[in-house]
This record gives C-alpha cells, structure tokens and sequence, in this order.
C-alpha cells in the first residue's frame, strides 16, 4: 500500500505551480538560431570540422547517441551533430534534434558530409561529389545469386515486383528522395575549382585502373549518393547499383557514392519539414570516396573489400575542403541566405566546362540533353527568353542553345562569355546543328566537320530577272562588279577557318561511328541517281556556308559553292548551309581577344536534313517548301550526338593531358 501524501491547502498547491512556471519561463532558454547544421556520421569525420570552426559550444541534446550526446556550436551560428553510423542511428539522432526544442532551425542549412566508396566510373579515391538524388539499395527482395532464374542479371529486384528491371511501388516513401536543384548547383559552384587532398597510396592505388576518371587525381563533382547498410562490392553488385539507381530515378539519377546513412538522416529531417521546423529545399549533401566500390582488372572482389587503397584521410580532410566553401558562404552573406537560397551572382560563378555544346534550337539539342544527362542548369542574363538556361552534368560538359538566325547568334553567345559566369578559357566549343546538306558532297542524315564557315549573305544582290547576261546569278561580291570577283573582306566576318588539327582529330575519331536513318530519308534519297547522294548517311570533313535566307534549288546551291571557293581562294569544299555559324564564330573571336576562349578549340559539326538542290524531277521550290517531307529531321538531330559522342568523350578521358 503507498504511503499516503499529506494534503496541502489549495491555494499553496496553486502559488507553488505558479512559482514553477515562472521559474522554468524564466530560466528556460529560447532556442538557439543556427545558420548552419554540419552533420557527420563518426568521430574522424567529426574532427576535421571542430577546430577549423572553433566548435567551442557544447550543447547536450537528449536521444543523441550515447557516443555523441551534443551538438557543437561556434559564435557565428555553424553547429555540428555526429550521429552515429548507419540508418538507425541516423534517423534517431536527427529526428532528437529536430524534436529536442532546443535550436531554431527554420533557417537553418544542413550538410550531411560523410566518406563513401565510389564508383570508379563516376570518380576516384579523394573525389567530393554534391548529390542530386538519394536512393536506397536496401529497401528490395533478394535472393542467393547462384539461385536466381535463368536471365536474371541480380539476385535483387524490387518489392513486389517479378524480376530485376521492375520498378517497384514505393511504398516505404523512403527509397529516392531528390534534393534541391538550387542549393546542390550553389554548392558546386563555389566548391569546384578546390585543391582536394591526396596522397601517395591513392595516387598508386588509382594508377591500377585503366581509365578514367578511376586513375586520374580528386575533383569536385555532381554525382548521386546510394544509401544502404550493406556494404555491397565487387563487379556484379556495382552494376546492380547503377542499374537499381537509374531505375529508381527513371534514368535522371547517376549513381556514384556508396553510403550507410543518407535516406534516414534525410527522412528526419523530412518530417521535421512536414513539422513546420525545418526547410526542406536547404539540405546539402556532400559524399567523398575514400575506397573504390569494385576491385581494378585483374583483382578480386574480397582483395578490393581489403585493401588499403590509401583513400581514407584524403576523403577525410576533403569533407572540409569541399564543403568550407559552401558554410563560408552561407555565414558571409547570411542576410541575403536567410530568407531562402540568394541569387547566383553568375559573375563570381567558377563553373570551368570541358566541353560546351552549342544548339540553335530544342530539337537540336534534346539529343545531347537526354544522351549527356545535362540535369543541372544555370540561368544567364542575357540568353534568349526561349532557352535562357545553360546545362551541364557531372563530368564538366554543358550545353546552351542560341536561338535560330544570325541576330540570336551573336547575342547568345556573347552573354555565355561574359555574362554567364563561365570560365571557358580552357573549353572545347562544339557547334552542333541541322543544315542544308549539297547532295554532290553528301546525304539527308549526313554529318559534317568544318574547316571553313563562309558567310554566303554579306554580298550584293540584284534580282536574276534584272542581272546581266551570262551572270551565274544576280549575287557579286561587295564593291565588286561581276560575281567572280573576291570582294575585300571588310566586314571580318566573311571566312572563318577552324584549327585543322582538332577538325582532324574530331574526324578520325567519329568516322566509323553508326548514324542513325529514317524510311522516309531512305525513300527520297533513292531518287538520286548517284553517290553520295543516294547512299546511307556518313561522317564527311568538308565546309559550311552561313546565311539567314534559307536558299534551295540548283542556282543558288552552285552560288554558295562557287562563293565558298572564291573567297577562300578555292580551299573550302562547301557541303552544308545554315543561319547562324559565321555569326557564333564572331562572338568566339571577339572572346579569344578578350582572354575569354581559346578559338583554336572550337568546331562545328552540321548534320544534312535536307538538301539544298532537287533531285531530277523534283522541282527547285519543292526542295524548298517541301524540305520536311524528305525525312532528314530525326536522323540529323539524333547524328549530331552519335557524331560528338566520341570526341567528347576523347576530352573528358585525356583532359589531364591537354
């Protein structure tokens, strides 16, 4: 029986309640601001924040983990919480400090900075990489490997679902999460030009792999981070990750980073978001590779598991090096971060490019889009109000499309160099796009590498009805008489020649490369009666003619290769027709003697939609006028990139070396 309480007078019980309440409000601290909430998984991914930030505040935080009860703070509001390894401790720590009442983070932007194994097709030891997208590689059915149906390429697949390819239902709300678009490309940019650490075991270690970027020294990267508490190795399971990614993220995901922890922290802080606590679009997460996830050739998968590949205190220190820039940041500029993500200042942006695709229109340039996965943009002040965006992907090569006609050309390009924030010093141009194609030099679905681009519109004109007799046409050179004789080159902008030994280069590389065809393509084709016309579509190197005035028919088609020869004093071999090259190439030039480009890295790749004279029977106008009915469209667009493919890839596996 308990032994009974004596009773007090009401109005004691009452003063004393009062008493309390007035002590606890009184006492009770408010919660603490933070601009910044770094978050680590262990100790020695701890201890390269601590002394850096001077993280002199400790703050106990009940339902932390017992090996790290508190979270760290500094005067200038960056915080530090360790949560411990893999899911569990993960999602119990963060949703504790969501909980504990303790820190205002309606503000707050959070870091999730942890080492990871890495894929080496998509990074090497050392490698920092900002992630787009979480996916979990746990949440699946499995079964023994040497148990699996016949043509079954895993022994995973998705819940519920009958085979590995399946995407399951995602019912557990947990598996593929997508991080801010904004925040991740901020972070990159401020982080990417960083010296990361290395070290000779690294060095030697990578130098295994025969390719890159595996054998090539750390960079600062975007690519996406595969959450699980198994730690998966080997060949066969890292193929299951890429593929088991791609499927979770419907082909927009590429993953990179093996990790423990990344889709528990995030669904925390998920349903602090749903809470009303915390701001979901401010989470960052920053993955560095301290280990390969599969063995180099030659060695086995348990050896690899093993191994010292001389990646952990590199990845370690990177954690600090990548992600400082983007906390420095937050902290200097904390007026213009804290009502949400500031304005790029595309001026200071330091996004260096590789490569630089340049598309006139959409059509164009949804192959290179979709093929190069070109998922992070950049608005440019200045571009065209159509495609006011520049996209890249994680291996530096990016995208901007002009806008059609000489007038978008020069503008466009002109707001890439010095208004986008770019550093294009040391980047390759390829300037990709349909054309006319001369049916003498080439096919509908052709494509082309220029040497010469001849700018077939600044002339004179009278009408043919009106010209002389015997002109071949009523076109003749400015301040000239007669149309074969070479006008002075005024305007500068009349003849462009590219570098002949990166146009050699680009050719050699793509010649024997598969184009793509179509039936209709194939059916007006066969009313020529010669080659090339009549035969499939090739790779060609021969040169292109510039103009706004979309010409057709037999006359004017001779016009531009007689104006191509006269003007280069008979070197260019014209094979296609366009709006906008000359005028690109002008913005370029004008680039290079601003320190901006290296004109000597620049080529243009035209692919033939159609041709530029009728085939017998067919009449001038109606090559023209009818010019979509010869089916050159889709397999031209789709060329562009079969054709680039292996020179961008060329760049990017020897930049090191150039």
């Amino acid at each position: 029986m308990p032994f009974p309480l004596p009773r007090l007078p009401r109005d004691i019980v009452l003063a004393t309640v009062l008493a309390c309440g007035a002590l606890t409000a009184q006492t009770a601290p408010p919660p603490r601001p933070v601009k910044v909430m770094v978050i680590s998984m262990f100790a020695l991914e701890e201890a390269v924040w601590t002394d850096k930030l001077k993280l002199n505040r400790s703050i106990a935080v009940p339902g932390l983990s017992p090996s790290y009860p508190a979270v760290r703070c500094n005067a200038d509001d960056v915080c530090h919480l360790t949560t411990d390894m893999g899911k569990a401790n993960a999602a119990a720590s963060i949703s504790a400090l969501v909980l504990s009442g303790l820190f205002d983070l309606k503000h707050t932007y959070f870091l999730v900075a942890g080492i990871a194994g890495v894929d080496p097709g998509q990074g090497t030891i050392g490698t920092a990489a900002w992630s787009r997208y979480l996916v979990d590689s746990d949440l699946a059915w499995e079964v023994d490997a040497r148990e699996r149906p016949a043509g079954w390429s895993t022994g995973y697949l998705g819940i519920n679902t009958g085979a590995p390819g399946v995407k399951p239902d995602l019912g557990y709300g947990t598996e593929v999460y997508q991080l801010d678009d904004r925040l991740m490309e901020v972070a990159l940019s401020l982080s990417r030009d960083v010296k990361l650490d290395d070290s000779d075991g690294a060095k030697a270690y990578r130098a295994n792999y025969r390719a890159a970027p595996a054998n090539q020294p750390p960079r600062v990267a975007q690519c996406d981070s595969m959450t699980g508490n198994n730690w998966f190795h080997g060949e066969l399971l890292g193929q299951r990750a890429r593929e088991w990614f791609k499927l979770l993220t419907d082909d927009r995901g590429t993953y990179c980073m093996s990790s423990q922890e990344d889709n528990a922290t995030y669904t925390a802080l998920k349903r602090g978001a749903e809470a009303g606590l915390l701001d979901l679009r401010r989470v960052a997460v920053l993955r560095t590779a301290s280990n390969f996830d599969r063995p180099y050739p030659g060695q086995k998968a348990l050896t690899s598991v093993t191994a010292d590949s001389g990646g952990f205190e590199p990845a370690v220190k990177n954690l600090y090096l990548a992600g400082a820039p983007l906390v420095g940041d937050i902290v200097k500029r904390w007026p213009l971060w804290k009502d949400g993500m500031p304005q790029r200042d595309d001026s200071a942006r330091r996004v260096a490019p590789k490569v630089m695709i340049v598309n006139m229109f959409g059509g164009e340039a949804a192959p290179f889009i979709r093929d190069l996965k070109l998922t992070t943009t950049y608005k440019v002040r200045g571009l065209s109000a159509r495609y006011p965006e520049v996209r890249c992907n994680g291996q530096d090569v990016c995208q901007v499309t002009t806008d059609m006609g000489y007038s978008n050309a020069a503008a466009s390009m002109t707001a890439l160099l010095y208004a986008g924030g770019f550093d294009l010093r040391e980047t390759y141009f390829i300037v990709a796009g349909i054309a006319g194609i001369n049916p003498l030099r080439g096919t509908v679905g052709s494509t082309a590498w220029a040497d010469y681009a001849v700018d077939y519109s600044l002339a004179h004109e009278i009408d043919a009805r009106e010209m002389p007799a015997g002109w071949p046409s009523g076109y003749f050179g400015i301040f000239t008489d007669a149309p074969d004789k070479k006008p002075k080159l005024s305007y500068r902008t009349e003849v462009f020649q590219l570098d002949p030994a990166l146009v050699t280069r680009a050719y050699a590389l793509s010649k024997d490369v598969a184009l793509s065809d179509s039936p209709a393509a194939v059916a007006y084709r066969a009313g020529f009666p010669s080659a090339p016309a009549n035969r499939p579509p090739a790779v060609l190197r021969c040169d292109t003619a510039s103009t706004d005035t979309w010409f057709g028919g037999a006359t004017l088609a001779q016009r531009a290769q007689d104006w191509s020869a006269l003007l280069t004093d008979g070197k260019a071999e014209y094979c296609t027709v366009q709006q906008e090259d000359n005028s690109t190439l002008e913005a370029l030039r004008r680039g290079e003697a601003a320190g901006k480009v290296n004109f000597r890295r620049v080529l243009i790749l035209r692919a033939g939609s159609d041709t530029d004279r009728p085939h017998p029977g067919q009449s001038d106008s109606d090559v023209l006028v009818n010019y979509k009915l010869q089916g050159g469209f889709g397999p031209a667009a789709e060329n562009l990139m079969i054709t680039a493919r292996p020179v961008i890839e060329d760049i990017i596996g020897h930049w090191q070396k150039r």
